[in-house]
């Protein structure tokens, strides 16, 4: 028998994530084309993006973590070979997709030429087309220049890394008792391995920031991942403590407030900036997701669409907002910096992303997607309304178990 899993907002969630990294790319593209631009704003280079990155790392921790936790209560273990084939199936046909395009095909093209990136694509190509084949794209990314329209795909890296590793260390240490230990441990043991390396990197050329070491592990953000975990590991065990407080009305206000003035001031310090932010979300997250009288809602039917097809948009807006741009400055005299001109760039670069994403995922991914209903003893996201109305409901059911603080 299965069991579904739905928490409201998630997919709201995931469409804003996808767009702060839109934001931040669209302005970095027209930095490459030298056009006015807004990529050196503390705000739109500084962190949008990154935090866009860090947002989704979050909510996949949390998610998948909960999702095991479900999975191990209700059937005594948690099968790893299903789980690897559910994240295939979800991940890797429209990877794969965007990697041979980006490699193999666009480059032939003068239309997808981007200066500063094109004419490195073929330099050490046959290193960084084997590493992202192998589903190691956050390596070429630390060690070489990098792969328009594939360059985004180091997240999705460090994700299929951490999905390898996390249904057994989840097992392990539900084996003993351990799991929250085991959250802890891997953020402490993150961050210093991270320390390590700045140590051992301060006398390298151009600074430690600028070691292939340094940039592969400062953005193999699993710590993010394993806060999202914490945030699940609170709510699947209804911690009423921590529950009360992080739903509390003046919690949320506080980290509201706090998250906005960190974005907008652009403010991201180098050590542990990513975990404040994800701590911050991790907050959002769990109010949205399971706090009836959460500040944020983002559950309705446009962002729930949105966020269905927010890979897509994650994956190919590189390719779309080139385009867009390409678009306007052969076949119009608009000159970049004015607001005319801006608008038609966002609104093609929006536009044209969301039509590929959506087509993509009813005619593509969405074939791969339905498959995953074999191997998932407990069923989420867009699956769930394939199953009976009368599957059970969730393992935990937040609403009917917690009672929220009043404030």
């Amino acid at each position: 028998m299965k069991t579904k899993i739905y928490f409201p907002g998630l997919n709201g969630i995931r469409f804003l994530a996808s767009m702060a990294v839109l934001f931040c790319h669209a302005e970095m593209n027209k930095h490459c084309f030298g056009l006015p631009n807004l990529y050196a704003d503390s705000f739109v280079g500084g962190v949008l993006g990154d935090i866009g990155v860090i947002l989704f790392f979050v909510l996949s921790g949390f998610l998948i973590t909960y999702l095991l936790l479900a999975e191990n209560h209700q059937f005594g273990t948690i099968n790893i070979r299903h789980f690897y084939v559910r994240r295939i199936l979800r991940i890797w046909p429209l990877y794969y997709l965007i990697v041979i395009v980006s490699l193999f095909i666009l480059p032939q093209s003068d239309f997808f030429y981007v200066p500063g990136d094109s004419e490195t694509v073929q330099t050490h190509f046959w290193p960084k087309a084997i590493l992202f084949l192998a589903f190691l794209p956050n390596i070429p990314y630390a060690l070489y220049d990098h792969v328009p329209f594939a360059n985004q795909s180091w997240s999705i890296g460090v994700e299929e890394q951490y999905y390898l590793i996390w249904p057994a260390v989840i097992l392990l240490s539900l084996r003993y008792r351990k799991l929250l230990f085991a959250l802890l441990a891997t953020g402490a043991i993150y961050l210093l391995v991270k320390a390590l390396i700045i140590f051992s990197n301060l006398s390298y050329p151009g600074g430690f920031d600028d070691s292939p070491v340094f940039q592969f592990w400062f953005h193999f953000n699993i710590d993010c991942m394993a806060i999202g975990g914490i945030a699940a590991y609170i709510l699947y065990y209804k911690k009423q403590r921590a529950l009360r407080f992080l739903f509390h009305p003046a919690t949320q206000i506080a980290t509201i407030m706090g998250l906005t003035y960190l974005t907008l001031r652009g403010i991201l310090v180098e050590f542990i900036g990513f975990e404040i932010y994800g701590v911050l979300f991790a907050v959002i997250i769990l109010n949205i997701a399971a706090n009836p009288r959460s500040i944020l809602k983002l559950e309705n039917s446009w962002l729930d669409y949105l966020g269905k097809i927010s890979y897509g948009i994650y994956m190919y807006h590189n390719l779309m907002m080139l385009i867009a741009l390409k678009l306007i400055m052969l076949f119009t005299d608009l000159s970049f910096g004015n607001p005319l001109t801006e608008a038609l760039y966002y609104v093609l670069t929006i536009g044209f992303t969301l039509l590929i994403s959506a087509v993509s995922y009813h005619g593509f991914e969405r074939r791969f997607i339905t498959l995953k209903v074999r191997y998932s003893p407990v069923v989420s996201g867009d699956n769930v309304n394939q199953l009976p109305s009368d599957t059970p409901k969730p393992v935990a059911d937040w609403p009917q178990t917690v009672k929220p603080s009043n404030g």
